[in-house]
C-alpha cells in the first residue's frame, strides 16, 4: 500500500466534523456546548462518553478513552491507521493522494481501482438480477428455503450471474469498460477457444476488503448436475488475492473489538451470514474456500486475539477445524471449539434449534485441544493401543501453540486426559518444537482449481500428503525394561514372572502400551527377524519409537539382580508419574475444593511410598 501524503492526511483529518461523524455511530444528545452518549468501549447506563465539537475531540470519563475523529474509528472499527485513515477519506469524499511512485507501480494501482469499479458494477447487476429477474427464480427459492430473505440479500447485496454474459458486457461497455478490463477482473475467463463468463447460474457473493471495497466474487452453484465444483472465486488479479482475504471481516471489524477481541470463524459463506443476521453474532467470519492460510491468521491476529471455531460437527469439520487450529495457534491467537451436534453447521442449528442454541454453542465453547481430545477419546473407547498413538497426535498439536503459559496449561490439560506422565508429554512437545526450529518444513500446498473453461474440468482423484509419523515418548524405565527382555531369553523369562509388577508402570508411563504389546507377543530375544516382525505389528508412532534399538544377544551377568533394579526403577517411575498426573489435576484450572481434596490425599500417600523407596 502506497503511503498517503502529508498534506493529504491533514486534509482528510480536517474535513470530519466529529459530531456528524459520530452520530453515525452512537446516539449523541446535547449537553450544553458539548454532547455526550453512553460509551461504546465499555458497558454503563449513565452517559459519561462527552464529544467537544469546538476541540473535534471525544473523551470517556469513566474509562479513560479519547482522541480524535480518527482515533474513534481505529477503536470502534478495529482498524490499524492507514485503513482507518483511508475510511475517513472514503466517508468524507476525500481523494487520497500518495507519494510519487515509479511507473510500474502507478500502472498497477490504476489497474487496481479499475478493476474495483468494475467489479461494483457487476456487483450492482448481479444483485439486481437475483431480485427482479423471472430466471433467477431458483435462486431466491434455495435462499427462502435456507432462510435467507431480501433484507438479508440486499445487506449482503448477494447477487445472481445469469448464464448468458452478454447483458453486462453491454452494460460494462457502455461505462467505457471493455473485455480486456472484465477479464483482468475475472469475470471473464481466457481459454482455448477465447474468452468466456466465470461465473453462470451460481448465486453470487461480493467479496470485500476492509475498506468494503468489492475485490472480487464466490459463486455458489445451486442446480447439483451443473458442475462438479460447488463454489468458484475469483482468481488472483490486481485487487484480488484469495489468501488475503476473509468473509465477512468488513462487517465483523468493530464487533470483534466490542465482543473483547473476539472472531468467530465458519467454513462458509452462508453460515457467516447466518451468523449475523439471524444470531446476532456479528463478529463471524470465513476464509474462501477449503484452505484456511497463514495469511488468514495473520490478518486475524491484527483484530482478535480469541478465537472460536464454528466448523460444521461432522468428520470433515473436525478435519478442517484442525487445520485452521494449527494455523491461527502458530499466529498467537487462543483458538477455542464451539462445539456444534453431528450433522449440523451454524446456519443448520439456527433453523432446527433456534438462534439461541448457537449462542450457547459460542458461549460455551472449550478450549480447542480440550475438545479435540474429548472427541478422539470417545472414538477410541478405551483402546490402550489407540490412546498410545493418540498421545503423539495431541502433543503435535499443542506443540503449534505459541504462547508458553498457555502451552503449559493445555500440555497439562492433555496429561489428565489423556492419563500419562505430564514430563514425559511436556518432553515430547518440546521435542516437537525443537525438530521444527532445526528442520522447518512448510506445509504441503493445498490443492487450488486452475482458472480455465469449465468445460475442461477434470474431477481427478487429489491425493493426500503422507501424514508425518511421529514417535511416542519411550519413559527410560520402560525402554530399558524392553531393550533387556528382548535381547536375553532369561531376562525375559524372569520378566513374565513378575508381570503383575510391571502393570502400574504400563499404566502410568510414557510409552507403556508398548511394554505391554511387547509382553504380550514376547519376540525371540536376540532374533533380529522376529523383531522387526513385532516392529511391523505396531501401530507407526510405536514402531517408530523403537526403530534405534539395536536387537543382539547379551549375556549379562548377575541377571536376577538386574531384573530386580530395572523393575524397581520402573516402579518407582511409576509412583512419581502417578504422582506428577495428580499434581496436573488439583493444578487445573477452576477445579473444586470437593474435588482436589481425595487427590491431595492421595497424592501425599504415593508420595510416602517414593520417600521410603529412594
Amino acid at each position: 500500500m502506497a503511503r498517503i501524503t502529508q498534506e493529504c492526511v491533514a486534509r482528510i483529518k480536517d474535513s470530519a466534523d466529529i459530531v456528524e461523524l459520530l452520530s453515525k455511530y452512537l446516539q449523541l444528545r446535547r449537553a450544553g456546548n458539548s454532547w455526550k452518549a453512553c460509551c461504546p468501549f465499555h458497558s454503563e447506563k449513565t452517559p459519561s462518553f462527552h464529544v467537544n465539537p469546538a476541540r473535534q475531540t471525544f473523551h470517556c470519563f469513566g474509562c479513560g478513552v479519547g482522541g480524535d475523529a480518527l482515533k474513534f474509528i481505529m477503536m470502534f472499527e478495529n482498524l490499524d491507521y492507514p485503513t482507518a485513515l483511508r475510511r475517513l477519506a472514503d466517508m468524507n469524499g476525500i481523494p487520497v493522494i500518495e507519494e510519487e511512485e515509479n511507473p510500474e507501480m502507478a500502472r498497477l494501482r490504476r489497474m487496481r481501482a479499475r478493476v474495483v469499479e468494475a467489479n461494483t458494477l457487476a456487483t450492482d447487476y448481479y444483485h439486481r438480477k437475483l431480485c427482479r429477474d423471472a430466471g433467477a427464480a431458483h435462486v431466491r427459492e434455495y435462499l427462502k428455503q435456507r432462510g435467507f430473505g431480501i433484507e438479508i440479500a440486499r445487506a449482503w447485496q448477494l447477487g445472481w450471474a445469469p448464464p448468458d454474459f452478454r447483458e453486462l458486457e453491454q452494460i460494462a461497455r457502455s461505462q467505457n469498460m471493455d473485455d480486456r478490463l472484465l477479464a483482468e477482473a475475472y469475470l471473464l475467463g481466457r481459454g482455448q477457444r477465447g474468452l468466456y463468463p466465470v461465473f453462470r447460474d451460481r448465486l453470487m457473493f461480493p467479496i470485500h476488503n476492509v475498506r468494503g471495497e468489492v475485490v472480487g466474487f464466490s459463486g455458489r452453484v445451486i442446480r447439483a448436475d451443473q458442475d462438479p465444483r460447488k463454489y468458484v472465486n475469483t482468481a488472483d488479479t490486481a485487487a484480488f488475492h484469495k489468501g488475503e482475504l476473509l468473509f465477512g471481516l468488513y462487517k465483523a471489524t468493530g464487533p470483534i473489538g466490542k465482543a473483547g477481541m473476539c472472531v468467530v470463524v465458519c467454513e462458509g459463506q452462508l453460515d457467516v451470514i447466518a451468523c449475523h443476521e439471524k444470531a446476532d453474532i456479528r463478529n463471524a467470519v470465513a476464509g474462501l474456500g477449503t484452505a484456511f492460510t497463514d495469511e488468514h491468521a495473520r490478518i486475524l491476529r491484527k483484530y482478535a486475539k480469541k478465537a472460536i471455531l464454528c466448523y460444521d460437527g461432522d468428520n470433515a469439520g473436525i478435519k478442517a477445524s484442525e487445520k485452521t487450529f494449527r494455523k491461527l495457534a502458530a499466529a498467537g491467537l487462543e483458538v477455542y471449539h464451539a462445539s456444534l451436534p453431528p450433522g449440523e453447521d451454524p446456519d443448520s442449528l439456527i433453523g432446527s434449534s433456534g438462534p439461541e442454541a448457537l449462542r450457547e454453542a459460542i458461549d460455551t465453547a472449550r478450549p480447542y485441544l480440550e475438545v479435540r481430545v474429548g472427541q478422539e477419546l470417545a472414538l477410541i473407547q478405551g483402546d490402550a493401543n489407540a490412546r498410545a498413538a493418540l498421545i503423539p497426535r495431541m502433543a503435535d498439536l499443542a506443540a503449534e501453540i505459541t504462547d508458553r503459559n498457555r502451552r503449559d496449561v493445555a500440555v497439562a490439560d492433555l496429561a489428565t486426559r489423556l492419563n500419562t506422565g505430564l514430563e514425559g508429554l511436556r518432553e515430547t512437545v518440546e521435542g516437537i518444537i525443537r525438530t521444527r526450529k532445526e528442520s522447518p518444513q512448510s506445509a504441503p500446498a493445498e490443492p487450488q482449481w486452475e482458472p480455465g473453461e469449465e468445460e475442461e474440468f477434470s474431477a481427478a482423484p487429489m491425493q493426500e500428503a503422507p501424514r508425518r509419523v511421529i514417535p511416542i515418548t519411550l519413559h527410560n524405565a520402560i525402554r530399558d525394561t524392553i531393550f533387556l527382555a528382548a535381547v536375553s531369553a532369561e531376562a525375559q523369562a524372569l520378566l513374565l514372572e513378575r508381570i503383575e509388577e510391571l502393570q502400574e508402570p504400563i499404566r502410568w508411563l510414557s510409552g507403556g502400551v508398548v511394554l505391554q504389546r511387547f509382553m504380550e507377543v514376547l519376540p525371540t530375544p536376540g532374533n533380529p527377524e522376529a523383531w522387526q516382525d513385532f516392529l511391523q505389528n505396531l501401530p507407526p508412532e510405536q514402531s517408530a519409537a523403537l526403530r534405534n534399538m539395536e536387537i543382539t544377544p547379551v549375556d549379562i551377568p548377575n541377571i536376577m539382580a538386574t531384573v530386580e533394579t530395572t523393575c524397581s526403577n520402573a516402579a518407582l517411575a511409576a509412583l512419581k508419574a502417578h504422582v506428577d498426573q495428580l499434581r496436573s489435576r488439583v493444578n487445573t484450572p477452576g477445579i473444586s475444593w470437593q474435588e482436589a481434596a481425595p487427590l491431595m490425599q492421595e497424592m501425599n500417600e504415593l508420595q510416602k511410598l517414593i520417600n521410603s523407596a529412594e
